[in-house]
């Protein structure tokens, strides 16, 4: 089963400059998240209504208030939203179980008072959790955690500005149900700057190809299993948008619509 996710919910976290000025003019870095939301947010709609797959949206509870239309979108074309954070905060960095109780409920209540239902679904930025985060997390109702559940320390980040801290031990939750992510399946990875990716070499349709080799090998070894893809707007929607087109036309056309469910749908929860 393939859970095709997505995160940033475009403008709640300031970027870094942009570190590679040479393939990506600043004027454009700094419009990132705009690019996500008024181009690859209404392409990617658009693509999976006209191929029937649902997907699950992992928005920052803080987009509940900066783009609530943006949000209900989603959900009215029949997309699980989850919560990636508040403001997109690198999650292994927060300090203490205090500070991340108070980002959670902030999360939580946000987006729980706009959707009328409150996410269960949770994807720390940066895919690593914090020795207490599995309290955290059980105390605000939500019921599964997409995480990397044997992390590895990336010195690509700091070419973002991005500090990695304690999560990068490998920590599990023991009372929530697994969705294993991973950044090695994350658009940004493969793809080059130029083609919108932040730390890979290829194109965006020589990446796509790869991530679709992935994908097919995952099904025929374990179809029961979620393979979790981590898609940007900012990204699939825009630079490389015709490799994503490609990408999910393909699955769509191999494995059936039906191949395609959402992270609560691919857990049981």
């Amino acid at each position: 089963m393939i859970c095709l996710t997505f995160d940033n919910f475009g403008c709640v976290a300031a970027l870094p400059p942009c570190p590679f000025p040479e393939v990506v003019p600043a004027s454009e870095w700094a419009a990132y998240n705009r690019i996500g939301l008024e181009i690859g947010h209404p392409r990617i709609l658009q693509l999976l209504r006209q191929l029937g797959i649902r997907a699950t949206f992992f928005a920052e509870g803080y987009a509940a208030i900066l783009h609530p239309q943006e949000v209900l979108r989603w959900r009215d074309a029949g997309h699980e939203i989850g919560l990636h954070g508040w403001k997109h905060e690198e999650w292994s960095t927060v300090v203490d179980e205090e500070q991340e109780n108070h980002l959670v409920d902030l999360a939580v209540t946000a987006m729980g008072d706009l959707l009328g239902d409150r996410p269960i679904g949770f994807r720390p930025p940066g895919l690593r959790i914090n020795p207490w985060t599995d309290a955290v997390l059980e105390r605000h109702g939500i019921r599964y955690v997409g995480q990397d559940p044997a992390p590895e320390p990336d010195p690509r980040m700091a070419a973002l500005g991005r500090a990695t801290g304690a999560g990068e031990r490998p920590l599990t939750l023991t009372r929530h149900a697994l969705l294993p992510c991973s950044n090695r399946r994350i658009d940004g990875d493969l793809i080059a700057p130029a083609y919108g990716g932040i730390f890979g070499t290829l194109d965006g349709e020589t990446s796509f190809a790869r991530y679709h080799e992935m994908a097919l090998a995952h099904e025929a070894r374990t179809p029961d299993k979620p393979w979790v893809f981590i898609a940007h707007p900012f990204i699939s929607g825009h630079r490389a948008w015709f490799g994503f087109d490609n990408f999910v036309r393909r699955l769509a056309a191999e494995l059936g619509p039906g191949a395609f469910v959402s992270c609560r749908e691919a857990l049981g929860v």
